[in-house]
């Protein structure tokens, strides 16, 4: 089987402009993660594009991996196609913002190959934060209230969240608490569509899971460390299997499986904890940053699990049980 791996970032996406630097750091994690697992899985040819500005980041791959360059100003989306059209199955991993990872999955679909991620169906609602947010509602699934932001009826009063409808992880998501935090943040929004949150003061943690057709597997439970500068937020780490498995992570992950019978193979659920409650917050149906140290926590093959789960029930059991952080600032990981 001849798979094609596709991570946006690193893969030619930002041809024509530069990587902000902690998409770079996030995108090159996951994508060496993945190419590690699949390489060890036999009977796989792989594939995959990559901007030429990464031309000696996956060295260790070069002579076991067929590798399409990216050039700058480069079409990456026809590129793309005929790549797929050359493949047996295709494993994207791209950002929900502007429908990407939509348009790419259903491209995929379109052309008949084996899609190793979530379906458009469940992309295009998980990729929108506020029907996310309804959707969840719907199916009695505790979540972070959420509406629509307009700019000339917000009201800065109390610790509140503005965030891209459609954006991933920390990028271009505020925290406003008064006039003077508004005055801030006002200028840097732009057009883009954004949500409204309040600010829950809990733990930023996500859940590291499996789907397929209607049922989840946890694979681990992870702890964000996130700092707030200048009211924006930003992703400095993750530590990944974070000790203790509280009961309900499962239960929470069986109820979004149900709820999103679309999701498969790998997808992140991002929550908040407090001594009360957990909130699902948002819902990533790609590879996350954390799947990059899953590998050395745990001791499973990830990729391998996902290509079992169409004949099989994958295997979950961690062979060994440690924590790993990882740092995004600096393009490190390392075991505690």
């Amino acid at each position: 089987m001849k798979i094609l791996v596709f991570e946006y970032v690193t893969g030619g996406g930002f041809s024509s402009e530069r990587i902000p630097d902690t998409l770079a750091t996030e995108g090159l994690l996951m994508l060496k993660a993945l190419l590690q697992d699949l390489s060890e899985i036999a009977d796989i040819k792989l594939m995959a594009m990559l901007d030429i500005r990464f031309a000696d980041s996956i060295s260790e791959y070069a002579k076991a991996i067929e590798i399409v360059t990216i050039e700058e100003h480069q079409s990456v989306l026809e590129i793309f196609q005929k790549q797929v059209e050359h493949c047996d199955a295709v494993w994207p991993v791209a950002p929900e913002m502007n429908n990407i990872l939509f348009d790419l999955t259903r491209m995929i679909e379109q052309l008949g190959k084996r899609l190793l991620s979530s379906s458009s169906e469940a992309v295009a609602i998980t990729s929108n934060k506020l029907e996310t947010f309804r959707h969840l509602i719907q199916h009695q699934i505790e979540t972070v209230p959420s509406e629509p932001f307009i700019s000339h009826r917000f009201q800065p009063i109390g610790r509140q969240v503005i965030k891209p409808i459609d954006g991933m992880g920390c990028e271009r998501t505020f925290r406003v608490e008064d006039a003077e935090d508004w005055a801030l943040v006002k200028s840097q929004l732009g057009e883009t569509p954004y949500i409204v949150q309040p600010y829950i003061d809990g733990t930023p943690a996500s859940l590291s899971c499996l789907f397929n057709h209607g049922k989840g597997w946890l694979l681990c439970h992870n702890i964000q460390r996130i700092e707030i500068k200048d009211c924006r937020f930003k992703l400095n780490a993750c530590r990944v299997n974070e000790p203790g498995v509280n009961e309900n992570y499962q239960a929470l992950v069986d109820r979004v499986a149900h709820a999103l019978p679309g999701l498969s193979g790998y997808a992140g659920i991002d929550i908040i904890e407090t001594p009360e409650y957990i909130a699902v917050l948002e819902i990533n149906p790609r590879l996350t940053t954390s799947y990059a140290g899953i590998r050395e926590a745990l001791g499973v093959n990830v990729a391998a699990e996902v290509l079992r789960t169409s004949q099989t029930q994958p295997s979950v059991n961690p062979i060994i049980n440690r924590s790993i952080n990882l740092l995004i600032d600096g393009d490190e990981t390392y075991a505690n």
